[in-house]
């Protein structure tokens, strides 16, 4: 076992390390790059009324099979010998 933990730690490993001078690059390039996008298409409070609506849609879903366990006639050995008796 010890011998597959140490080859897969080998291949992990990259070829070629990257300098830290990169990571700010790459940071502000991240952010630079959100700045540029344009405004959102809609008002941020119509997100949460839409996510209110869903879960009231999804709540509605779930009330309307409420207590349909215990409409199912249970099955069980009694059942059984009353029917093939």
């Amino acid at each position: 076992m010890r011998i597959a933990y140490q080859s897969a730690a080998v291949s992990a490993r990259y070829a070629v390390r990257m300098p830290a001078s990169a990571l700010p690059v790459v940071v502000t390039g991240l952010v630079s790059a959100e700045e540029q996008h344009g405004s959102l298409p809609m008002p941020p409070i119509a997100y949460g009324i839409i996510a209110f609506v869903a879960f009231l849609i999804g709540l509605a879903v779930l009330w309307t099979f409420r207590n349909t366990a215990a409409k199912v006639p249970q099955r069980g050995p009694s059942n059984d010998a009353e029917h093939h008796g």
